[in-house]
């Protein structure tokens, strides 16, 4: 079996002028010398990425290298932050003949260039796939969904019961988290890959509009934001407006933003109730057939995003391992790609909701001991991909950069085992992958989530706070890392049992569950139960320490949750433990009341304490199976 690679790239930097001035040269030779970035690259002959330095104009580079130079500002002129470091960088283009490290040499002596890097262009991914067979009839747990084919779709919601490689709980706890919020059509993802196939019928009412482009005229810039025809986003490896269905973008698109309750197809993570809710999707072409953009042409898509709404941007894409070897490298040799970035996550907002913009990468599937970047970055999420039984999947870096872990589908186990969502290529319309590349739309998809229930509830966020609540909405995936499991030696090209014991702590925080993230925006705690047994649960952490001491009020539940639940007895509390049985999977709140200050509540003619109450969202999942368990 070939190994599934996210979209790998190899990528460095271009650049380009408007304003032009003769210059003088500096005889700093060493200082010029340094400021070619990657001389080691194979470049792209014909280009070179120039930035210029703060307060300095461009220069006429022909007059300096002695050859026809053609200059361009890589970014246009309504970007928003006009002292961003984004409107410094230019593209130079010139005879592909000509000796390029001689131009770079003569072009890095002028006083007002800051960075000479050189061009690659990026590398195509390869994809593991299997079809997905829709005429394969499965039982599913509740969900408030229509569509035929979710009960494939096990990484929302898995019982345990399609394999034996599958135990229960091992998904984003997806169906919980649809009873707050399925979506919200404010909300713009942007998908930076192969473009989306924005007329499939599961996709097309969830994809983003450009309302000035589809009602102007064919040809011009009608909304005056230097791209052409951008009607649901753009293609940047051809540079035109036509975005072109490609099998990875489209399924990862499917699973932050398919559309949902239509009775058609499968369900996105964000994809909405079926009234028009869904997330909306901008595709931000970077691949096209074989063809892929250069460096500059990427960079721009971040600033495309940034610029006209998108507020996260999933990236199932990123440099091989050791690409580069610190943050510090990433910031020295890829630093139009970071300007890009950090350019994207200071400036996208949705107004009155959101401030800053949020960028998620995949870690990479080289099983590798290391995050490959740009997700490793300090202040970038990586993703890491979980098989359906906890483990690490067979494919998937780990270590240093990743941050958290979502289901990435494991083919090893199965055919049914990947990630189901749409395709472009199926004769069906819908398939299984596998890799990092679709564990990160989990997360973005759980992202989009979040920005959607802060619409609903009214609640104003800023990305990093968005952030700092997607890592710690997890649960432990450690103590699954035990024993051994077949593992992929790329060295070998050869199958091995290998121990797990070195994913331990190294697949980031957990793995994300998108219903206690809703939860934690709402503050409310969440108790984990399961069916057919008491639970006990210490009122510590929720009433203090001393908690066993209080008097207790009772617990408030209406009658809908204990139905819903199944509970038929208390539940009581005893020495500060919430006793609680349950027998129906599913969620619901219970309100608990504690005496503080005396032993009864106080007021009239009495000395007393004071009511204090704790609302909690029980959580409930099936038995724990012999082939697994939830927590």
């Amino acid at each position: 079996m070939n190994r599934l690679t996210i979209l790998t790239t190899l990528i460095l930097l271009l650049t380009a002028c408007v304003d032009y001035e003769q210059e003088a040269i500096s005889n700093d030779n060493n200082s010029s010398h340094h400021k070619i970035i990657n001389s080691n690259a194979t470049p792209v002959a014909g280009y070179l990425l120039v930035r210029i330095a703060e307060g300095e104009r461009c220069p006429m580079f022909s007059d300096i290298a002695g050859i026809a130079i053609e200059s361009e500002p890589i970014f246009p002129a309504t970007t928003r932050n006009k002292a961003s470091k984004l409107n410094r960088w230019y593209l130079l283009s010139f005879d592909k003949e000509a000796d390029i490290r001689t131009i770079a040499e003569q072009i890095a002596t002028l006083k007002s260039v800051e960075r000479v890097e050189f061009e690659v262009k990026i590398r195509r991914p390869k994809v593991e796939r299997m079809l997905l067979d829709s005429d394969i009839t499965r039982t599913s747990a509740t969900s408030t969904m229509n569509d035929p084919l979710l009960v494939h779709q096990w990484h929302y919601n898995n019982d345990g019961s399609i394999s034996a490689y599958c135990k229960e709980g091992a998904d984003i706890n997806l169906f919980n988290a649809w009873k707050y919020t399925a979506g919200d059509n404010r909300v713009i993802v942007a998908v930076i890959d192969g473009g989306i196939m924005t007329d499939h019928p599961d996709l097309k009412d969830n994809i983003w509009v450009n309302d000035a482009e589809k009602n102007g005229i064919t040809g011009v810039d009608d909304d005056g934001n230097g791209y052409v025809d951008d009607i649901h986003g753009y293609n940047f490896a051809m540079n035109n407006g036509n975005v072109t269905a490609d099998l990875h973008g489209t399924h990862v698109g499917g699973t932050i933003a398919a559309v949902n309750n239509n009775g058609e197809g499968l369900c996105g993570v964000a994809g909405g109730s079926g009234v028009g809710d869904g997330v909306r999707l901008m595709s931000l072409q970077i691949f096209d057939g074989e063809d892929s953009c250069y460096s500059y042409q990427l960079a721009k898509a971040f600033q495309y995003a940034a610029d006209m709404g998108a507020v996260i941007t999933n990236n199932s894409w990123g440099y091989d391992p050791y690409t580069f070897v610190s943050d510090s490298d990433f910031e020295t040799y890829d630093n139009l790609i970071k300007n890009a970035v950090d350019y994207f996550e200071e400036n996208a907002r949705l107004e009155g909701v959101m401030e800053g913009g949020l960028s998620i990468f995949a870690a990479g599937n080289e099983t590798t001991a290391v995050s490959g970047y740009p997700g490793a970055y300090y202040k970038y999420i990586s993703v890491t991909a979980m098989s359906p039984n906890f483990t690490a999947t067979y494919y998937t870096n780990y270590g240093d950069g990743c941050n958290i872990c979502a289901p990435g589908g494991d083919l090893y186990y199965g055919g049914d085992l990947g990630i189901a969502s749409t395709s472009s290529e199926a004769r069906s319309g819908y398939e299984y992958l596998q890799g990092t590349s679709m564990a990160t739309p989990h997360v973005t998809g759980c992202a989009a989530l979040a920005v959607s229930y802060a619409l609903k509830q009214g609640y104003t966020i800023t990305a990093n706070e968005l952030r700092n609540l997607i890592l710690t909405s997890v649960h432990d995936i450690n103590k699954y890392q035990t024993g051994k499991r077949p593992m992929y030696n790329e060295a070998t090209d050869k199958w091995e049992s290998r121990s797990l014991t070195p994913y331990y702590g190294k697949l980031g925080s957990g793995y994300i569950d998108a219903h206690l993230l809703l939860m934690q925006m709402d503050n409310t705690p969440c108790i984990y139960l399961h069916t057919g047994e008491v639970s006990n649960i210490s009122l510590n952490e929720y009433f203090g320490g001393a908690s066993k001491e209080l008097t207790y009020d009772g617990c408030v539940i209406d009658d809908e949750t204990k139905q819903t639940l199944g509970i038929t007895d208390g539940p009581i509390i005893e020495n500060g433990v919430l006793k609680i049985n349950c027998s129906i999977p599913g969620t619901g709140r219970i309100t608990v009341r504690a005496i503080i200050g005396g032993t009864s509540v106080g007021g009239g003619n009495n000395t007393g304490g004071m009511i204090v109450e704790r609302e909690f969202e029980m959580v409930v999942r099936g038995s724990v199976a012999t082939n697994g368990g939830w927590l």
